[in-house]
């Protein structure tokens, strides 16, 4: 199943929620990437598939624990159905999760892709901090 099908297209993301969030993620400007976002949140999973250079791809299923406060920490994991046995455990604070998951919510909508940022693989790979963020 397709985790981006399931999305509503009526959000009910609670306007304190999106409150909270808003400084972490590049405030409500952001053309309503951030209430989708946090309506996917409590799904507690989304699945893509990374482009690989020159061609090809891998599928993969990211996973994470319930959160409620943007600075609270958010337990992760991703796993490539494809590859058994290649998973990584992670936690960060689940406005990072957040911001990632608007920009995967956001590729697809405008280009039909459905990846991670290349600023998540960095920071997974090569530990590569994200962007500096609003606070």
């Amino acid at each position: 199943m397709d985790t981006f099908e399931s999305i509503p297209s009526a959000l009910d993301v609670d306007p304190a929620i999106s409150a909270l969030f808003a400084p972490y993620c590049g405030g409500v400007n952001r053309e309503g990437w951030l209430e989708l976002a946090l309506d996917l949140l409590p799904a507690g999973q989304v699945s893509g598939r990374r482009q690989l250079h020159p061609a090809g791809m891998h599928p993969f299923e990211l996973r994470w624990q319930p959160v409620e406060a943007p600075q609270e920490a958010v337990a992760c994991v991703l796993t490539f159905p494809a590859t058994a046995g290649l998973t990584y455990h992670f936690s960060l604070p689940s406005h990072q999760l957040v911001g990632w998951l608007m920009d995967l919510l956001e590729a697809k909508a405008l280009r039909g892709e459905d990846d991670l940022p290349e600023s998540f693989w960095r920071w997974l790979l090569v530990g590569e901090d994200p962007a500096p963020t609003s606070v």
